[in-house]
């Protein structure tokens, strides 16, 4: 032999050891599907969720879960690949990975601001008062000559005399 490893088919890669059945899964009304075969990030999202005392989720909040932790990870190990690069070290080394960590916490999660902060700004803005209204609220009316309701056109003669 010449030491290369057999190339699986397309129907072995899919059944591949990154899936496994989950015998405790019982999804409800399954009476017709005997094993649901599930990711085994799936399994431990799940069980997380569980851990944290989640019971009630929609099934689509692990598929949600499974791609941002994938994307996730993905990002980090190709910047980490990045900086094995621009080393030029041989292969990835866990400080490249620590590196990509800290920078993807760094710039991707950032806190959100402290509520005194917010609260100090939103003084400053309050502090200048609104401008009063020049008239009316509202949107104003237009001028006499274009409302439908006057008259557009002359009479010629004298007005008739009014009887009191």
């Amino acid at each position: 032999m010449s030491g290369k490893r057999k190339q699986a088919s397309p129907g072995e890669q899919s059944n591949s050891k990154r899936r496994r059945i989950d015998e405790s899964y019982d999804p409800p009304s399954s009476s017709h599907v005997s094993h649901v075969v599930q990711p085994r990030n799936a399994i431990v999202i799940r069980n997380i969720l569980k851990d944290m005392g989640i019971e009630k989720y929609k099934p689509r909040v692990i598929d949600q879960l499974m791609e941002f932790f994938h994307r996730h990870v993905r990002d980090v190990l190709e910047d980490a690949y990045d900086y094995q690069q621009h080393a030029k070290n041989k292969s990835m080394g866990p400080q490249d990975v620590k590196l990509a960590i800290q920078n993807k916490l760094a710039y991707a999660f950032l806190d959100p601001p402290p509520p005194e902060l917010i609260t100090g700004l939103a003084n400053n803005v309050n502090r200048v008062p609104l401008e009063e209204p020049e008239s009316e609220a509202g949107i104003p009316p237009p001028a006499s000559k274009f409302l439908l309701t006057t008259p557009n056109f002359e009479l010629k003669g004298e007005p008739p005399e009014e009887d009191s």
